[in-house]
């Protein structure tokens, strides 16, 4: 995993702590994700997985999956938009449905090339976060536009493979 920016401003120094956001729904758990700390990303991945399985019911057999999934969605959206700049952030979405779960990510928007060209999420041919969640997941897409946040969705069957 890699992370492009330390918004604590010092390296080594764990970033804020992801903040809870309310939903309205009590299937939907929610936080917001500052960018991460490049020194200690372990730190910071495992918080994101931990959180992830602590939001998904353990009888349904896919926590790992779903926490997967979340790290490389997270990963992703620092890595490739502006939310892994000094002072981004990202918002890690768990909505729990009778036959699968709904892992979403929203980022603040990609960071536009020197050609100005913004560009778009790709499952790409060398692995990496999206090709994770194409092996681990029963479908993918992601919905947003050029310069605007995007939000990547992942669904999981609940039941084990």
């Amino acid at each position: 995993m890699h992370f492009t920016a330390s918004p604590a401003g010092r390296p080594g120094q764990h970033p804020p702590l992801p903040r809870r956001v309310r939903t309205e729904n009590a299937r939907i758990s929610a936080i917001d994700l500052p960018s991460a700390d490049p020194a200690d990303e372990g730190w910071y991945t495992a918080h994101v997985y931990r959180w992830a399985w602590d939001h998904v019911d353990e009888r349904a057999g896919c926590a790992d999956r779903v926490a997967r999934i979340a790290v490389a969605l997270v990963a992703n959206a620092h890595r490739w938009t502006r939310s892994g700049l000094p002072q981004g952030q990202c918002e890690l979405r768990i909505h729990r449905c009778r036959f699968d779960i709904a892992v979403s990510v929203t980022d603040q928007g990609t960071v536009p090339a020197p050609s100005g060209v913004c560009t778009f999420p790709v499952a790409g041919p060398g692995g990496g976060g999206l090709r994770t969640v194409d092996d681990l997941a029963l479908y993918w897409d992601w919905q947003g536009g050029a310069g605007t946040p995007i939000t990547v969705r992942a669904l999981v069957d609940r039941h084990p493979r």
